[in-house]
């Protein structure tokens, strides 16, 4: 069974994005309607914010919009940069003072290198001495130094430092201008791929000024982003510079079934093995998010169990259990948010109850209920917030347009996980044995003709909604919460107060508390890799895979796989 759990493991890992290789990503994508509108909008002028939670495939479609380019002389230079280690650089923000600006130099410098790797793979015939002059000069060794000194925190050097002074807005922009004349192409897209810089927002005001700044007539920004927790700050407003687009797939569309057969059978080669009852149970489970489904698919063809029924039950409750977790997690990595949080968690789990309630009583008449309405959801900023939040971490779908009946009626629909509500038993007939089959033909019934209504105040209580607010980091020496945002020093302990780094955070987790090792794995770390006391243990050694083959019976193999997990789990913990 730990082979199955290692090998399951591996397929999980290799359905991201960023781990799969250009030539499979590109043969492995399903083309649709939806993908094709998102791809069109990456390749157009317009700068275009694409939105969507984790798993959604933001980073799939930068990737594929940018090898589409690359093969296509017709279409524009398209530079595809990811800034999901960003994370890295939080730290200086304690420890240096110059933070900002070595942020700035770094997003510059992974532009410019990106750029001049793309142009080496569009055109191989340029020699170095063409694109040292394209490149204004700048010695793009140098600057993957910097990038790399920057990201371990290490001081540049002397040489770096003058190299940095010249990466200015207007040099890189001079710089994409002169590569992409040596393409051939008549204008660049940028595709900024996590560029919801979440954890750091100094550093996010920051990225969307340069964002803003980048733009030009031969140069249009894009940008993934999340719906919750991104802040743009003074400078840019998106809703006037640029155009969202979603790219989470609502469970509402009619080609929904289709369009998540067609993302799986592209990656899944032994997809026909499941009956078609289970696959359409755990495409509505996935609730639109394809890595979701994918990871479900490959857990069942893995699994052990004694009925079809109770494997989809367990499989769903572990999805919902680990959203939830991964909702919850977001406190750790913004303290500030932990009152609407936990604020949050309860109204989902109403929201849910009440949809299941309402539920029961349209089955009767051969309708389901998915839609909730919220009035005055969007009137309190913390309220606001707090529902962006269960968006971001994708427990509620938000239905785009808001309705109104009367100045006093609006409110905005939403669509609770639909695993959440599987697992609340929401979707049993009394007049039929639950079981897949019938599970699916209520969800695929008509919809009632309006939404369960709910107000604010139904779905929390009067203190709650009044004590909704954003939470100060406490005291790093005797855990005492602050008083106001100026405070210097502790009023209990009377400490210097220090802003908590989500970097060091991170780095002092347990390793075997890294979610996804297997109890064996765990085990293993703890009695016979004492090395390893904590994540920042294990980044920091020169060859992790050498200490972790030190434990009996963990291989080369096995120890590649438990560093992939490992170093996955650092990335998403700090993006």
């Amino acid at each position: 069974m730990d082979t199955i759990e290692q090998d399951l493991l591996e397929e999980a890992i290799e359905q991201r994005a960023d781990f799969i290789p250009s030539g499979d990503l590109k043969a492995e994508t399903a083309d649709n309607d939806i993908f094709n509108k998102v791809i069109d909008s990456l390749i157009k002028r317009q700068t275009t914010l694409i939105v969507g939670p984790r798993g959604c495939g933001k980073t799939h479609m930068m990737r594929y919009a940018s090898i589409l380019c690359q093969e296509n002389e017709s279409k524009p230079f398209a530079v595809y940069v990811s800034f999901n280690r960003y994370y890295r650089l939080e730290p200086l923000l304690t420890s240096k003072i110059d933070a900002i600006n070595l942020f700035h130099s770094w997003v510059l410098a992974r532009i410019v290198v990106s750029s001049y790797e793309t142009i080496k793979e569009i055109n191989h015939e340029l020699t170095d001495e063409d694109l040292f002059e394209s490149l204004n000069y700048l010695d793009v060794n140098s600057l993957g130094n910097v990038i790399n000194q920057l990201e371990k925190g290490i001081s540049l050097t002397e040489e770096e430092q003058l190299e940095v002074r010249k990466l200015s807005i207007s040099n890189v922009k001079n710089i994409i201008d002169n590569l992409r004349v040596l393409s051939g192409r008549t204008r660049t897209v940028l595709l900024l791929d996590d560029a919801a810089l979440t954890l750091t927002p100094e550093y996010m005001k920051e990225f969307f000024d340069i964002f803003r700044t980048l733009k030009s007539p031969h140069i249009s920004p894009k940008a993934s982003v999340y719906p919750g927790t991104t802040e743009y700050g003074a400078r840019f407003h998106p809703t006037q510079e640029g155009d969202f687009i979603p790219v989470w797939i609502s469970v509402e569309e009619p080609l929904y079934s289709e369009i998540m057969e067609d993302i799986a059978k592209k990656r899944i080669h032994n997809f026909n093995d499941v009956p078609i009852e289970v696959r359409e149970y755990l495409k509505f489970a996935a609730f639109g998010i394809p890595r979701a489904f994918l990871g479900m698919m490959q857990e069942f063809l893995a699994g052990d169990f004694k009925t079809q029924q109770q494997g989809l039950n367990r499989i769903v409750q572990h999805h919902i259990e680990a959203r939830i977790e991964e909702f919850r997690s977001i406190k750790l990595k913004s303290p500030k948010l932990k009152k609407l949080l936990e604020t949050g968690e309860s109204v989902f789990d109403t929201i849910c109850k009440e949809v299941k309630i309402n539920n029961s009583k349209a089955i009767e008449s051969g309708h389901k209920q998915l839609r909730v309405g919220v009035s005055d959801a969007q009137t309190n900023p913390y309220v606001e917030r707090m529902f962006n939040l269960l968006i971001e971490a994708g427990l509620l779908f938000e239905i785009p347009e808001v309705v109104s009946h009367g100045s006093q009626r609006g409110y905005t629909r939403y669509i609770p996980h639909l695993s959440a509500l599987l697992n609340k038993k929401a979707f049993i007939s009394k007049e039929k044995t639950a079981s897949a089959k019938t599970t699916i033909d209520i969800i695929k019934s008509p919809s009632t003709k309006h939404p369960l209504r709910r107000s604010i105040s139904t779905l929390m209580a009067k203190d709650e909604l009044e004590s909704l607010a954003f939470n100060l980091p406490p005291c790093g020496s005797c855990g005492m919460d602050r008083i106001n945002q100026s405070q210097k020093f502790c009023h209990n302990c009377g400490s210097e107060l220090i802003d908590i780094s989500t970097f060091e955070q991170c780095m002092a987790l347990p390793i075997h508390t890294v979610p996804g090792l297997t109890t064996w794995q765990m085990n293993k770390i703890k009695k016979e890799i004492p090395k390893f006391k904590n994540i920042g243990d294990f980044l920091s050694s020169q060859d992790p895979s050498k200490e972790l083959r030190q434990a009996k019976r963990i291989g080369k193999v096995r120890a590649e796989k438990i560093i992939k997990l490992v170093t996955g789990f650092v990335d998403d913990f700090l993006q």
